[in-house]
């Protein structure tokens, strides 16, 4: 599903056919993928079927990741919303590299959680990490989410690492907001 979210939000908006090429590329790069794992199955049908699924699956909802300058830098996605329990998982991925490190996931994150709290009226947002991506788990930890449980990697994941389940709560969220709406208008370098 697409929500059109240009006009409210600096570092994500609505994602466009043109975001494909990028985002295909960047899930070819083993140290991007390293930690956010592999979005296509490499045939270009199976890569298309991913594709018209983020853009209109009502379970879904994917996001471009840019900078402040409109520059496409990464993609993020709530999915496996269930609207009836309020829930989504998010995820997130800067498949740049030249702009790792400089807040933009941080960012990213923090207008997510605005889109899921305050426009869409969701409750929780859940991820799954690997234990041992300490960078993205900093960038959960100060946008508020908070560590519940190891899980066992299954599936392609199987073996390579355990994985931190983290939560945020809409009712945390408020909270932290007056200090994420200070840091942001920081701009990022």
């Amino acid at each position: 599903m697409v929500l059109d979210v240009s006009s409210h939000y600096r570092y994500i908006r609505k994602l466009q056919d043109s975001d494909l090429a990028s985002i295909a590329l960047w899930d070819r790069d083993d140290e991007v993928t390293l930690f956010s794992g592999k979005k296509f199955g490499g045939d270009a049908v199976m890569n298309a079927a991913w594709w018209r699924d983020l853009l209109t699956n009502p379970l879904r909802i994917g996001f471009a990741v840019q900078t402040v300058n409109g520059v496409l830098i990464g993609d993020a996605e709530l999915e496996h919303i269930t609207w009836r329990n309020g829930e989504a998982e998010l995820r997130i991925s800067i498949g740049d590299k030249r702009h790792w490190n400089q807040g933009y996931g941080s960012r990213a994150v923090w207008e997510l959680l605005d889109v899921a709290y305050e426009r869409i009226g969701l409750q929780r947002i859940y991820l799954r990490v690997k234990k041992d991506n300490q960078r993205a788990i900093r960038v959960y930890e100060k946008s508020g989410f908070k560590k519940v449980a190891m899980l066992c990697a299954t599936g392609h994941l199987a073996g390579e690492s355990e994985l931190v389940l983290m939560e945020s709560l809409a009712y945390q969220y408020s909270t932290l907001r007056a200090l994420r709406d200070n840091w942001m208008l920081t701009p990022s370098k």
